[in-house]
């Protein structure tokens, strides 16, 4: 039985937060942001502290936590499926477990409004459970940027299939304003506009423009400017997974996207920063003799 997520001191305080006790045993709810898109990720956290005296053991089947979520008017949320959480971890007395849950895929709750998240949790050797006090989100929309909504482009075939018609997805590039940031945000939907993907990417200033284009791969580079003189290049695959992540600085000239003879993308003007948020991570420069 592995333990997870063990911490030994204090943890900055989320966005949103609360906690229930029972037996010396304290259980809250976290989130890391107050405002989501409909279909993104709910980073949603439960920290378990155990100061029973005991050991603890949980996880060992698909209900030793049970999720609920409401709207508005305390209206349950549609279940969609049943969300896997089954994996046994034990806590000793005196430590500290996170367990990060993502609920988005198995619950509906894609329309704009305020959310509740509460939780059961079921200690089974003691045959007793805790009921973690509620947590608050807000669904909202972001805008889409003109010119840069709705990049349709085809999937490729799948090795040995021929004379079909290819699958059509959409890019889309939105502005989200935050209380205190703002943040461009990545969607990708499919041909009926579904949600297969949406994510922020990074963060913008009032002033941005974004630029965007697509590649011979299909794939999407987006550089957008992130500070005064900084920008962040961004390239993402038509399944929405990362390709690539980078940090541009404005020098003599402003960093823009160009494409090459041979029809590479790639940024021009300006030089890169290494910095701990790129993909791949950067190579560390090597010592000197």
């Amino acid at each position: 039985m592995k333990k997870i997520g063990l911490l030994a001191g204090l943890i900055v305080l989320a966005v949103s937060s609360a906690q229930a006790q029972l037996n010396g045993v304290t259980a809250e709810l976290r989130l890391d942001q107050d405002q989501y898109l409909p279909g993104e990720d709910l980073q949603l956290k439960v920290r378990i502290t155990n100061r029973s005296g005991q050991q603890i053991n949980l996880g060992a089947d698909n209900d030793w936590i049970v999720l609920s979520i409401a709207g508005e008017n305390n209206l349950p949320c549609t279940k969609l499926g049943d969300m896997p959480v089954q994996d046994p971890f034990s806590l000793l007395t005196g430590e500290v477990g996170i367990r990060p849950l993502n609920p988005t895929p198995y619950f509906d709750f894609r329309r704009l409004g305020r959310y509740r998240v509460t939780a059961r949790i079921r200690l089974a050797q003691w045959g007793q459970e805790i009921t973690c006090r509620p947590v608050s989100f807000t669904v909202s929309t972001g805008v889409p940027l003109p010119n840069l909504a709705n990049l349709q482009f085809g999937v490729p075939q799948p090795a040995g299939v021929t004379n079909a018609p290819p699958e059509v997805r959409n890019y889309s590039l939105l502005k989200v304003s935050f209380l205190k940031e703002m943040k461009l945000y990545f969607r990708l939907t499919d041909n009926k506009g579904k949600i297969m993907r949406i994510f922020p990417i990074a963060r913008m200033t009032s002033f941005s423009e974004p630029e965007a284009q697509i590649d011979r791969y299909n794939n999407l580079h987006v550089l957008s400017q992130g500070g005064a003189r900084s920008f962040a290049y961004c390239v993402l695959a038509p399944d929405g997974r990362w390709v690539a992540r980078q940090t541009y600085i404005y020098t003599g000239t402003r960093p823009v996207l160009r494409v090459s003879a041979d029809g590479q993308i790639f940024v021009a003007g300006g030089a890169r920063r290494l910095s701990t948020e790129d993909f791949p991570a950067a190579a560390p420069e090597s010592a000197g003799p």
